[in-house]
């Protein structure tokens, strides 16, 4: 099965639920856009979905609880009011200057409910699944983030399985990264969990943080706005796919220390993530190099890591931040270096690139970034991006179904090397799912040290 029917049941606009009529209003709030907002123009909504089994409750229908979904997310935008909002353009006097900015008018948040005649069981696996599947159960998939001047902020899709609900959230990345992604839908869950439709959570902080220097609200140039709609990601999904590699505790554990020991001379502390990413990119260019025989040896790769930075701005930022925090952490070495010294050896340099993210970082990219604005591409030449965490609480959210049994990320945003990490369903374990062409994954599958390292139970 390449492909599935879904068919749509109901459409519904979700307000805040204390929404009043535009024209009772003479003022909507506006939150000015920081260049960490700014560079994701150009960046595919984020997309997570969840998977729940279907569990009857005496006297609850489907419908009833899906109604009742509505209702929280109403509640739940309450509190994150932006996300029923729009992207809002500014005109300066000249004509050529713009300035971005979130109109908080309450359009609404997207809400649809729809049916799917396939399994929970058919989409549970974590390693490959058509993408084509897991594409219909989101919804603005291509959509790209300066295209919320028109489009929801904020989609949600409940569907329907044979034996079990999907729960799918697409966000509007200029809006928020993935810590304030999971604010938000861990909120909705409480919410959604609370007799009164209330939340223990901390409120969201949206008044955006910017340097002393920045003349505020940041313009860019009208013309390169304009362009982005002719931009198309040059290393798009197409003959790629997606697979996921589930490590266990113990495999995580090995890992690290083999890891640590190599570098042990260096003194270095080499973190689980790091060793598990190392591993993963080691064995792909490995699998690279045994597939083609004119293998570039001194081809160069650059390894980038999105990384929160709210604790390293000052002041430093609180964890309830909602907006685009992000510094990226970028290394550069030769793909036969990699080979021949192995993947303890990356992961010394992951640890360098982790170790350098500090508040020097982040004011040189948002000085270089005002001098020279630069709005992001979906994919690069020759890179690994790393994007999301395993300390995201995705495993915690119940919507009346009780826990998820897994969790999938949608295509949008993905090229040859993106990395998503998240923690697998196990306390412990994690998820690291990879976009490649299938015949690497077919040499990794003979690559013994690889196979013996992780789990897919």
């Amino acid at each position: 099965m390449s492909s599935v029917d879904v068919r749509r049941v109901s459409t519904t606009n979700v307000r805040p639920a204390s929404y009043v009529d535009k024209q009772a209003s003479d003022t909507y709030k506006r939150i000015d856009l920081n260049p960490m907002d700014l560079i994701f123009l150009n960046i595919p909504y984020m997309q997570r979905g969840f998977l729940f089994t279907k569990q009857h409750e005496e006297g609850k229908s489907i419908n009833d609880k899906i109604s009742h979904l509505k209702t929280s997310l109403s509640c739940t935008l309450d509190h994150f009011f932006p996300l029923a909002g729009r992207l809002g353009i500014e005109k300066h006097e000249d004509g050529n200057m713009i300035s971005v900015y979130i109109d908080c008018n309450s359009e609404g948040a997207e809400f649809v409910h729809a049916i799917a005649d396939i399994s929970a069981d058919f989409i549970l696996p974590p390693t490959c699944i058509p993408q084509t599947i897991i594409d219909r159960l989101f919804l603005l998939n291509g959509v790209r983030s300066y295209q919320g001047q028109s489009q929801p902020l904020l989609s949600i899709q409940i569907t329907e399985l044979t034996d079990g609900i999907f729960i799918a959230c697409s966000a509007n990345h200029c809006i928020g990264d993935g810590t304030s992604f999971y604010h938000f839908i861990n909120s909705w869950s409480e919410v959604t969990n609370s007799s009164g439709y209330h939340t223990s959570r901390p409120s969201p902080v949206f008044e955006r943080w910017f340097s002393k220097e920045t003349d505020c609200p940041i313009r860019l140039q009208l013309s390169s706005f304009n362009e982005l709609s002719a931009k198309r990601n040059p290393n798009g999904t197409d003959g790629f796919v997606e697979r996921c590699f589930r490590f266990t505790k113990p495999n995580i554990a090995a890992l690290k220390e083999k890891a640590s020991l190599i570098m042990a001379k260096q003194n270095k502390v080499i973190s689980s993530l790091q060793a598990i990413l190392a591993f993963v990119w080691t064995a792909v260019i490995r699998s690279r190099s045994c597939l083609n025989d004119n293998w570039d040896e001194t081809r160069e790769l650059e390894l980038r890591l999105l990384m929160n930075n709210r604790t390293k701005l000052v002041p430093p930022l609180p964890e309830t931040y909602f907006g685009n925090s992000i510094v990226r952490g970028i290394a550069t070495l030769e793909e036969t270096e990699l080979v021949k010294r192995g993947f303890g050896f990356l992961a010394s340099v992951l640890n360098e690139v982790v170790n350098s993210n500090d508040f020097e970082k982040s004011r040189s990219f948002i000085e270089s970034w005002m001098e020279k604005p630069l709005i992001m591409s979906p994919g690069v030449s020759n890179a690994f991006v790393a994007r999301s965490s395993q300390w995201f609480n995705m495993y915690g959210n119940d919507f009346g179904w009780g826990r998820p049994i897994a969790v999938k990320t949608g295509a949008n945003g993905m090229f040859n090397g993106m990395t998503t990490v998240n923690p697998g369903p196990v306390e412990g374990s994690v998820d690291i799912e990879i976009c490649l062409p299938n015949e690497v994954f077919k040499v990794m599958e003979n690559d013994a040290e690889f196979m013996e390292a992780f789990s897919s139970s």
